[in-house]
């Protein structure tokens, strides 16, 4: 199980949504991700406003996920995504306390 996730709530410019799910879910970048411990995310676009896509990532450790974030390829790839969205997306950094599934 995860031990840090993140959600964020983004309002995606129109038009922009295919080539931000496109960007966030190639891949190549889970392949690099996944060295670096992240294990799952999830996104999803609101039913009430199709241009606000709300997601989730886990990754094993807290450290390993801020050590990600700090990272110049992981800021090259927030600069592409910042570029798609209309505001900066708002970020919530939390301790694990379950994961289930079917």
């Amino acid at each position: 199980m995860g031990k840090h996730v993140t959600f964020f709530r983004m309002q995606v410019k129109p038009g922009q949504k295919e080539a931000l799910n496109a960007l966030m879910s190639g891949p190549s970048i889970q392949d690099q991700l996944k060295a670096r411990g992240w294990e799952m995310d999830i996104t999803g676009s609101s039913k009430n406003n199709p241009d606000e896509v709300w997601a989730c990532v886990v990754w094993d450790t807290s450290d390993r996920y801020y050590a990600n974030a700090e990272s110049p390829e992981q800021n090259a790839m927030y600069e592409k995504m910042r570029s798609m969205l209309a505001a900066d997306p708002e970020w919530f950094d939390c301790d694990v306390l379950a994961q289930n599934s079917a």
